[in-house]
């Protein structure tokens, strides 16, 4: 990727006819919005981060709608089966039929049926969690971990989110993205993520050269302090979604010269494995 393709990424012209090229106050203006079919995923997606029971007062608070609202809301999706209702306090967790929703897609990308065990063998050798990540909107999400007995306390689970500028996994998926795909989301970065694209933004081009040089990039501290990463993207798209991969480990136990020679070509070497063995074609 050249400098001059990354400076330009932010100049993109914008289907308005396709959602995903809509920010928040456009899309909920455009006509074939509903807002109750977005009030009720947006119930759901409080669960995603929070604690694992909510009851309808919290729920008012934190989505800014009314008790009523609410209340049918939640209703509504208790009988769905997307909520249950715990007895003892009365408020509501995740239910069955969530999972009806998000298996298929992580069966179809067929990670964990062809890559789990090299997967597994990483992620014993480095001490580390080894992780796929997809991009949801703004954010990297992850789609498989694997870690084995011994590993560190960074474990992160399926349905977790991490930041793009800031996170390995984030710039190796960045990188992954089409131009136009690309250019959207950092447009989007830009305008409502200012604190963290004033700080981080200019590393991108660094991380970008990292892996046009090596097929990787490194980042330490940026995520969290104590933490570095490794991360590669694949460069096929698996489904339609273009997928990074990466292996984090504390900073006290790797330094710069072990991610570079040592881990970051072992996670190469496992993306391009995962690549033959899903038979899926390099752009």
């Amino acid at each position: 990727m050249s400098t001059d393709d990354f400076q330009g990424a932010v100049v993109v012209e914008r289907n308005k006819d396709k959602p995903e090229a809509l920010d928040n106050v456009e899309l909920q203006a455009h006509p074939q919005f509903t807002a109750t079919l977005a009030n009720g995923l947006a119930v759901l997606g409080c669960f995603a981060d929070g604690p694992p029971l909510l009851g309808n007062k919290e729920l008012s608070e934190l989505l800014g709608m009314t008790r009523p609202t609410v209340s049918r809301l939640t209703f509504t999706l208790v009988g769905l089966g997307y909520l249950r209702r715990d007895t003892p306090t009365g408020k509501y967790g995740l239910g069955p039929a969530v999972l009806s929703l998000g298996y298929p897609l992580l069966s179809r990308l067929m990670i964990r049926q062809v890559g789990s065990t090299a997967m597994m063998q990483l992620a014993s050798y480095a001490h580390g969690p080894v992780s796929v990540g997809v991009r949801d909107r703004l954010q990297v999400v992850y789609v498989e971990t694997t870690h084995a007995s011994e590993s560190n306390e960074t474990l992160p689970g399926i349905g977790s989110r991490r930041p793009f500028l800031r996170t390995a996994i984030g710039r190796a998926l960045l990188y992954a993205l089409d131009a136009q795909e690309r250019a959207l989301v950092l447009e989007r970065l830009q305008a409502t993520h200012t604190d963290e694209w004033d700080t981080y933004h200019s590393r991108l081009e660094g991380s970008f050269a990292e892996i046009d040089e090596h097929g990787f990039c490194l980042v330490e501290g940026d995520w969290r302090p104590t933490l570095a990463a490794v991360a590669v993207p694949m460069k096929a798209s698996i489904n339609g979604m273009r997928l990074a991969f990466n292996l984090t480990l504390p900073r006290y136990a790797v330094d710069r010269q072990q991610l570079m020679t040592d881990l970051g070509p072992r996670l190469l070497d496992l993306v391009h494995k995962m690549e033959h063995l899903l038979g899926v074609s390099q752009r």
